[in-house]
């Protein structure tokens, strides 16, 4: 869900720094060429069907790669604690405890052999860096502080379906480094000119789109719980979706997006939840539509039930396949026309978010061509 979006802020953000420091560039493209090798290979092997396999590859695959970098820019030293505790932790929510403390061996077999070259000086020296030892106690101890967070994740309480206290404490600690990042990105964007403020705003698209993604998973696990609040208030859909419409157009205004109404477009819903429904449902429809394609919003509302339709000009998804569209991680490799490729999250979280409001949601065929995604909620 998260392999290509991390690798694409890497990149970026190794490209500005080549910008900033023209003479790492030879490192800096073997780091991006390490971590794109390093993403085929997992993401090829969960395709194939064994993600556990996939996993073992991720975490100590990053492991050897953040000590092999290391190695050749200052050896032992407090940025490389940061990564190991982050990889231990990973591999705990992915592998359970044998694979955080699998993991903590091999990043304690890199801050060994880190400390050793530092103090044999087989290696160039950070400016500032400090003991080799005082290093190897510091990453030690981030170390041992990880395995025993990897250890409270991985044997806490559990109840079936998704452990909404793990999600959001994972999420919680991703958002964390992505708004650092986004906020350094920010700060770097007013020093650059020219080009570089494209490679800048595509890191920050980069990261958003990460941060997306993470308050989409804490959301779904929210409402497969029956944890996430609905107030409802008598909400005009109209406005809403015009609202939404607006919002994309600024974006994106080559962009043929309509919205008809037909009846009363008031309903008694949970107007956030309901706009989120609506903006999932559009950028869907965007997505796997061309540029010259048109996406249209229906609203509609008669007797007890309010309707909201959104169509698409897209290849449209199979009969066969409609039944798990709405699961999440099921849409992936489903629509490809346009060259995207979703996780359907976003489709996940409009089932749960419907439902939770009493609603349905359904796909059908489009009048013309693609798909119709069809929402109903009690008005």
């Amino acid at each position: 869900m998260v392999s290509w979006p991390f690798f694409a802020v890497i990149a970026v953000v190794l490209g500005i720094a080549v910008l900033v420091e023209p003479h790492t560039l030879a490192r800096r493209a073997i780091t991006i060429a390490l971590v794109a090798v390093l993403m085929i290979v997992l993401h090829t092997i969960s395709r194939a069907g064994r993600p556990v396999l996939a996993s073992w590859i991720l975490v100590i695959g990053l492991s050897v790669i953040v000590t092999q970098r290391a190695w050749i820019t200052g050896g032992i030293h407090a940025p490389v604690a940061v990564f190991y505790a982050l990889f231990i932790v990973m591999a705990g929510v992915l592998l359970g405890v044998r694979g955080g403390v699998a993991t903590a061996g091999v990043c304690f077999l890199g801050a060994i052999v880190l400390t050793v070259g530092t103090a044999m000086e087989w290696l160039t020296s950070r400016p500032g860096a400090g003991s080799a030892l005082g290093g190897f106690v510091f990453v030690v101890l981030a170390i041992g502080l990880a395995l025993v967070l990897q250890t409270l994740v991985t044997l806490g309480p559990r109840r079936e379906g998704f452990d909404v206290d793990s999600v959001q404490m994972i999420v919680h600690n991703m958002r964390s480094p992505l708004q650092v990042l986004m906020g350094r990105l920010q700060l770097l964007r007013e020093g650059v000119h020219g080009e570089s403020v494209k490679e800048v705003d595509a890191a920050l698209g980069g990261a958003a789109t990460l941060n997306r993604m993470t308050s989409s998973l804490l959301d779904i696990s929210r409402l497969a719980s029956g944890r996430m609040p609905v107030r409802r208030s008598v909400t005009d859909l109209k406005a809403l979706a015009n609202s939404v419409v607006s919002a994309v157009r600024i974006l994106q205004p080559a962009r043929h997006i309509a919205v008809e109404t037909r009846g009363d477009s008031a309903c008694n819903c949970d107007p956030e939840l309901t706009q989120r429904i609506i903006e999932n449902l559009v950028g869907n429809a965007i997505k796997h539509t061309q540029i010259e394609g048109h996406v249209r919003v229906f609203i509609s509302g008669s007797g007890d039930r309010a309707h909201i339709a959104v169509n698409d000009e897209g290849p449209g998804v199979p009969p066969e396949k409609r039944a798990r569209i709405f699961e999440p991680y099921s849409a992936e490799g489903l629509r490809t026309a346009t060259g995207y490729e979703s996780s359907g999250l976003g489709l996940a979280f409009c089932k749960l978010a419907v439902e939770a409001q009493g609603g349905t949601i359904r796909i059908e065929d489009g009048t013309l061509r693609g798909n119709v995604f069809v929402v109903e909620l009690p008005r």
